[in-house]
């Protein structure tokens, strides 16, 4: 039998669902397993890279069936969000590392920092699945959709409720039960919802809001991902910025670097070290934009609110006394000053020549003038054939200089 063009009930993908999640949801619609819906009703057999970069045929048949745009299906795997979440889906491409999380610098300076290079990396994507999720969205046991965020050690808590994400246990698309049943909800600190609020408005708006200025998405997961490493870096590397290293580790509760004692890449880490190198990104942003810790990157000003200018109290302005002026001390300076631009400009040699040459008549004096000119390194060449004339030259009066200047 040829199935129908157009499926006559389906739900709604929500915002940020994975595409497992929603494919999961509409088998249920049918009373169908996943599988048996992508095999008996789109024509696929079993698709293991659902959420990461499904077949673009089986796109184009989910949205012949649905009606859904083809874009925002795509944007329901980790394929839709390059290349702002990440650079590419191939995890051979060289340098991958070093161009992603060491091209930008926030807390440590960028020229101090060892870079790192892997053959196999793709930024975000866990070594092994996650399964967390946030227990007051999962609440309607008749229609739980997973979100594809969810599925990265990329947040902490909900944007929407403010609590942890908490483990689950389930298969692909599907939401089972709770590790911890008898668990309530965990409220997360201020710092973490803020970073995972952020990190929320990136993945629906594009763009992220920051002290400073608005900033596009894509560079907020590479400063996010920066913070991560940077907060792995052993303290032998850190230089002058040991000190706010350790202040965010003691911070947030957790031993140095999370325990670990040798470099490897956040995202082959374990899952519980992960969630703890997170509370300690999201430490650190919020002593940052306290003034608590200063940030040597090149960006760490943008966690930094801008600096008031033409504020006023409305009292009237208190005017300072102006200093003395130090007349002998100016005139000293614009004399360096004019020696320094007659060493190498003719008309300026001459007329401080001029100047110097003041009450002074016989050809004696005049080549004695000279010499000291040249002593202060100003081309005799300069001065060689130069008469002085009027208003210095024929003035009878001595101003009493010395052949000195």
């Amino acid at each position: 039998m040829k199935p129908a063009a157009r499926w006559p009930l389906h739900p709604a993908p929500r915002e940020g669902e994975a595409l497992s999640s929603w494919l999961q949801r509409v088998a249920a619609r049918y009373q169908m397993d996943l599988y048996d819906l992508l095999e008996h009703d789109l024509g696929h057999g079993r698709v293991d890279d659902l959420d990461t970069a499904p077949p673009p045929a089986l796109l184009t048949a989910l949205s012949l069936r649905s009606g859904i745009e083809l874009e925002r299906l795509r944007c329901m795997s980790f394929a839709g969000w390059v290349p702002w979440l990440l650079d590419s889906l191939d995890s051979r491409i060289p340098d991958a590392l070093e161009t992603y999380a060491f091209q930008f610098s926030l807390l440590l300076p960028r020229r101090g920092r060892k870079t790192r290079s892997i053959t196999s990396w793709r930024a975000w994507l866990p070594s092994q699945p996650i399964h967390r999720a946030c227990p007051l969205c999962l609440n309607d046991s008749e229609d739980q959709a997973i979100l594809l965020a969810w599925k990265l050690p990329l947040m902490l808590s909900c944007p929407q409720h403010g609590c942890w994400l908490e483990s689950y246990s389930g298969v692909p698309g599907q939401f089972l039960g709770w590790e911890n049943a008898d668990a309530a909800p965990r409220t997360a600190s201020d710092a973490m919802v803020a970073m995972n609020r952020r990190t929320w408005q990136a993945l629906t708006t594009g763009y992220v809001e920051l002290p400073r200025r608005r900033i596009h998405a894509g560079l907020w997961f590479r400063l996010l991902r920066t913070l991560l490493d940077e907060l792995n870096t052993p303290l032998s590397q850190c230089g002058p910025c040991v000190w706010s290293i350790r202040h965010v580790w003691a911070c947030c509760g957790h031993l140095l670097r999370a325990g670990q004692s040798q470099w490897r890449p956040y995202e082959i880490l374990a899952p519980a070290v992960q969630l703890q190198m997170l509370e300690a990104a999201a430490t650190a942003i919020e002593l940052i934009e306290s003034s608590v810790v200063r940030p040597h990157g090149e960006l760490g000003a943008l966690f930094l609110s801008e600096p008031h200018t033409g504020f006023t109290n409305g009292l009237p302005e208190k005017k300072r006394k102006p200093e003395p002026v130090d007349h002998w001390r100016e005139a000293v300076k614009a004399l360096n000053e004019a020696i320094a631009e007659a060493r190498h400009n003719c008309e300026t040699a001459r007329s401080l020549f001029t100047l110097a040459s003041y009450g002074r008549r016989d050809p004696e004096s005049l080549d004695r003038l000279r010499d000291t000119f040249a002593q202060e390194g100003i081309p005799p060449e300069f001065l060689s054939h130069y008469v002085p004339r009027e208003p210095f030259a024929f003035l009878s009066m001595n101003d009493g200089l010395s052949d000195k200047i």
